[in-house]
């Protein structure tokens, strides 16, 4: 048998050819493999560290041991009782406080300030003087009147300054007059009979006539000149009388007020001084801006809603940032119109302001007193469940709760008012857990005396218990 040698040249190389890729089908049915693989490990992770870590609820027995109440889906959750109390009813509003009455002092007449006696934060009572002004002028103008009066009474005689029902008849130059017209009338009365028997000439009987009538002209006139000077004198003393107030008048003093019952309202606060010792001021010219009294006045723009709810004498608890303890006033005065604009009302409240701690100008909150509701209904401020503004709680019916969006009233740091809807006085609302709760869905209340046990009693309690497990959870 001979063999044939196969020469380099000629040997066969066998190439081997690549695989054919696979096919678009078979990778995205992995694909969907791998994704279902992990869904379903994700699922069972979660139920396992849910039923790892699901809080069991454990109650003390008689005997001090401990047993297991629950192990389901169901929630664990402690209630309370809704509770009935009285709430103060109030309107809230925002306003400024003013003085009971803010006022500016100006000059009445013209002159230089010679004295200042106030100046800024002093306290001042009626009719004390503020700041004097040179009297000089004001002094020789009221001599000058007093000596003009004085020639003028004496001119007539006049012991005073007459007055309207003064007896002019008995001034000297008109009794004078008088005393020579009943002469000459008398003179003519005697000449009147001797006419008859012509025992008289008619010369003198028309001279006789003719004096009588000339000293009746006379007296008439004196009569009318009197009432002229008794005019002139009244005239003399009104001069007088404003010279004197043009004296006073450079005392500038603190105004008396009419409108306070209250002695202590009754004194002013000296609360801007515009002018120094030695300006010339005219007529009007502002000197003091003053605040009246120990009380002082807030005015509150309130809604038109509540116009119906706000009385007079009702109690005011006011609070600025300078005194946040606050304290009480009255309502004095309501506006009897609405601002057509902002449809608010003005209340006008009383502060009582003895200690001078509130300051007029300043901001202050008030809150009204209008009223009292006897049941209100008022549950824990836990309870309140609060998600995208929306209030809410949660309502204990049996083994499940009942979901409810509600209406806050008033609210402390420990309890909020359900204004709306109405709750059963006997209902139990939810105070934890409420972010694992749904409408209906079902709970456990947690009861009194269910919330603890000993270490060993859980322990032995939850070999026991049907799921098999023995891990305490706390």
């Amino acid at each position: 048998m001979s063999s044939k040698l196969i020469e380099p040249s000629e040997r066969v190389t066998h190439v081997t050819e690549p695989l054919a890729p696979p096919s678009r089908a078979t990778s995205n049915w992995t694909n969907w493999a791998w994704v279902v693989v992990a869904a379903l490990s994700f699922l069972a992770g979660r139920f396992w560290v849910g039923e790892r870590h699901r809080e069991p609820l454990v109650a003390l027995n008689e005997d001090g041991s401990a047993s297991s109440l629950y192990r389901g889906d169901a929630v664990v959750v402690t209630a309370e009782t809704v509770t009935l109390r009285p709430i103060q009813r109030t309107v809230d509003a925002v306003g400024t406080l003013h003085g009971f009455e803010e006022l500016t002092v100006s000059s009445k007449v013209e002159g230089r300030v010679e004295k200042i006696h106030h100046d800024l934060s002093s306290i001042v009572k009626p009719g004390e003087i503020l700041l004097e002004l040179d009297a000089t002028d004001a002094r020789l103008a009221v001599d000058q009147s007093e000596r003009s009066l004085q020639a003028e009474l004496a001119k007539w005689g006049f012991a005073s300054v007459p007055d309207e029902g003064y007896d002019l008849s008995q001034l000297p130059m008109v009794v004078s007059s008088r005393l020579r017209f009943d002469l000459a009338k008398s003179r003519l009365d005697r000449m009147l009979p001797l006419e008859t028997t012509k025992s008289i000439s008619q010369d003198d009987l028309e001279q006789a006539k003719s004096e009588s009538q000339i000293t009746e002209s006379d007296w008439k006139n004196q009569l009318l000149m009197a009432n002229s000077a008794a005019a002139v004198a009244r005239l003399r003393a009104a001069e007088l009388a404003i010279a004197k107030q043009k004296l006073r008048d450079c005392e500038i003093r603190v105004p008396t007020p009419t409108l306070t019952g209250n002695p202590q309202d009754e004194i002013y606060t000296v609360s801007e001084r515009m002018v120094s010792e030695g300006t010339l001021l005219r007529p009007g010219t502002e000197v003091f801006r003053l605040v009246l009294g120990r009380t002082l006045k807030l005015r509150l723009p309130v809604p038109e809603v509540h116009s119906s709810r706000i009385a007079v004498n009702e109690k005011v608890l006011i609070a600025t940032s300078s005194m946040p303890e606050g304290r009480v006033g009255r309502v004095a005065k309501i506006s009897p119109s609405i601002e057509r604009t902002t449809r608010t009302f003005i209340v006008e409240v009383e502060v009582p302001n003895e200690d001078g701690k509130c300051k007029p100008g300043s901001f202050a909150k008030a809150s009204i007193q209008v009223g009292i509701s006897e049941k209100a209904a008022t549950v824990p401020l836990s309870a309140l469940y609060s998600l995208a503004g929306i209030n809410k709680i949660f309502l204990v019916q049996g083994d499940h709760v009942r979901e409810i969006q509600v209406t806050l009233g008033e609210q402390t740091s420990e309890w909020v008012e359900i204004a709306s809807p109405s709750i059963p006085s006997d209902s139990r609302v939810v105070t934890s857990g409420q972010r694992m709760l749904s409408d209906g869905a079902p709970v456990i209340e947690r009861k009194l005396g269910q919330a603890s046990a000993p270490e060993s009693s859980k322990v032995d309690a939850f070999k026991n218990s049907p799921t098999g497990t023995s891990e305490v959870t706390e």
